[in-house]
């Protein structure tokens, strides 16, 4: 899912104009630009979001809101209530906050491609394989979700309490590895009132450092490569998610079509 919000950057500088510049002064420094974009993937915000270029409610539309929703995918397996699914949405939201450091250096200066080292924290997977290995009650939800459909388990009392007592106890289990650094590459981009700014050169080698961040998060098989070359192309611009809370039943179809995918990509 997260690439989905790399792709949707990038289709949203296209929206607004903007075209690459091979001679200008940008109004923003290159580290403080790459920042904004790192945050924007970990969090849905920035408050660097002016060196970007994009607009704020425009980002806050197609990135904010719909990250509220995707940064719940590691528990899908485990549907929820509406209550619930805001308790846990709220707490891990939180915790990414608190736990997540992000910062940049320009180790390149070029007037053309200069160089940001970013570094950032990651989560530690192996706590929370351990403390799912730990919770006996993981096994009681699964033997459950192979006996009742995703709209019987968000009504089902016993499994909503178990759910958000192991689902919390994950988020407040998190603990972080690191820090790991990566060299991004920026490139310059004008938009439509003349003004310039950097963004990284490869956006898609930018979110191989950055899916760390949400390693519990399962891997996305969407190729942004070939999106990313269809959104320049002019070829079209993929839809996106709007953002809105997903039910039991939405939760399922997201599950189904990701399988789907993982097929098709095998």
């Amino acid at each position: 899912m997260l690439k989905r919000f790399l792709t949707l950057i990038v289709t949203v500088l296209m929206l607004i104009g903007f075209t690459t510049a091979n001679a200008a002064t940008p109004k923003y420094s290159a580290d403080k630009a790459i920042l904004a974009y790192a945050e924007l993937y970990t969090f849905g915000t920035s408050e660097h979001m002016e060196a970007t270029g994009l607009p704020k409610d425009f980002a806050y539309e197609k990135i904010t809101k719909p990250m509220k929703n995707h940064i719940m995918v590691p528990f899908k397996n485990y549907p929820l209530n509406k209550e619930n699914f805001e308790k846990v949405q709220s707490a891990y939201a939180e915790k990414i906050r608190s736990l997540i450091k992000i910062s940049t250096r320009l180790k390149k200066d070029d007037k053309e491609n200069p160089v940001v080292e970013i570094t950032a924290n990651h989560f530690d997977q192996e706590a929370i394989d351990a403390y799912k290995n730990q919770n006996a009650d993981f096994v009681t939800m699964d033997v459950m979700r192979h006996m009742n459909t995703p709209a019987e388990l968000a009504s089902d009392g016993q499994f909503q309490k178990m759910a958000l007592m192991s689902l919390l106890g994950i988020v407040s289990e998190l603990t972080v590895r690191g820090p790991a650094t990566f060299d991004v590459t920026c490139k310059m981009i004008e938009d439509d009132n003349g003004d310039f700014y950097w963004m990284p050169q490869d956006i898609s080698a930018l979110s191989e450092f950055v899916d760390p961040l949400f390693i519990i998060r399962e891997t996305d098989p969407l190729l942004i490569d070939a999106l990313i070359a269809q959104i320049f192309s002019g070829a079209g611009v993929p839809e996106e998610n709007s953002g809105e809370n997903p039910s039991a039943e939405n939760n399922s179809a997201v599950e189904n079509n990701s399988n789907a995918e993982s097929t098709a990509e095998k």
